[in-house]
C-alpha cells in the first residue's frame, strides 16, 4: 500500500517492486512529469512474476503535467479503479487498455482525452465511465471534438456514462449506443450536437437522461 497524495513538490516517482502492492496514490503530485514504466522497466524475472500482480487501485487524480500513462498499467491484470481525472494534459489512453478486463470503474474527468482508444468497449465488468470536462472547458481553441468509439456490443455492465461538455456534435455518440443494455444513466450535458442516435431509444435500462444545456438540440427520438 502506498500513498503519496498531495506531495505536490515530487518530480519523479522511481521504479518501485510492486510484486505485492495492492493501492497506489499520487493524487495531487501536481509537480510529477511522468511515471515509470511499472512493469516494463523491471528485470524479466520481475515481469513474469508481476502478470500476476494483485494491484486493484491507481489514483494518478490531479496530476497537471502528466501526459501520458504507462503502458505497463495495461498488464495489471486485477486492476479494478483507475482515477486519472483532473489531469490536465492528459490527451490519450494506452491502446491496451482494454486488456484491463476486471476494471469496474475508470474516472477521465477534466482531461484532454478527445477520442477513447477503441479497445475501451471490451472493458465488459467496467460500471462507470467518464470523460466529462468543465463547463469552461466547452469550445476549446484547436476546437477538438470528443469521438465515443462504437460500441460493438461491448461495455455490458455499464451504468454510468459521463460526457458531459466534451463538445460532442452529430456523429460523436455511436450509433450503436442502444446497445448498452445496462446503462442506467446518461450525461450528455453542455454538448453542441443536433440529433441523438436513434438507437438510444434501444436502452431499455436507462432512468435517467440529462440534456441540459444542449442548445443546438434539435430533435429527440423516440425514448
Amino acid at each position: 500500500w502506498l500513498n503519496l497524495k498531495y506531495c505536490r513538490r515530487l518530480k519523479r516517482f522511481p521504479c518501485v517492486n510492486v510484486e505485492s502492492l495492492i493501492y497506489l496514490s499520487l493524487q495531487d503530485c501536481s509537480s510529477l512529469e511522468n511515471l515509470p514504466e511499472i512493469l516494463g522497466s523491471m528485470k524479466l524475472e520481475l515481469q513474469i512474476q508481476m502478470l500476476d500482480s494483485v494491484i486493484w487501485n491507481l489514483g494518478f487524480r490531479g496530476l497537471e503535467n502528466l501526459v501520458t500513462l504507462p503502458t505497463s498499467i495495461c498488464k495489471l491484470k486485477s486492476l479494478v479503479e483507475l482515477d486519472v481525472s483532473c489531469c490536465s494534459k492528459l490527451e490519450i489512453l494506452p491502446e491496451a487498455i482494454g486488456d484491463l478486463e476486471n476494471m469496474v470503474r475508470l474516472d477521465a474527468r477534466d482531461t484532454l482525452i478527445s477520442q477513447p482508444p477503441p479497445t475501451v468497449v471490451r472493458l465488459n465488468k467496467l460500471k462507470f465511465l467518464s470523460f466529462a470536462k468543465q463547463k469552461s472547458e466547452v469550445g476549446l481553441e484547436d476546437g477538438v471534438c470528443f469521438v465515443f468509439p462504437p460500441v460493438a456490443e461491448g461495455l455490458h455492465s455499464l451504468e454510468i456514462l459521463n460526457l458531459s461538455y466534451c463538445n460532442l456534435i452529430d456523429g460523436g455518440l455511436p450509433e450503436d449506443i442502444g446497445s448498452l443494455s445496462s446503462l442506467k444513466e446518461l450525461y450528455l450535458r453542455g454538448n453542441n450536437f443536433e440529433h441523438l442516435p436513434r438507437s438510444i431509444a434501444q436502452l431499455g435500462a436507462l432512468r435517467s437522461l440529462d440534456l441540459t444545456e444542449c442548445n443546438c438540440l434539435t430533435l429527440l427520438p423516440e425514448l
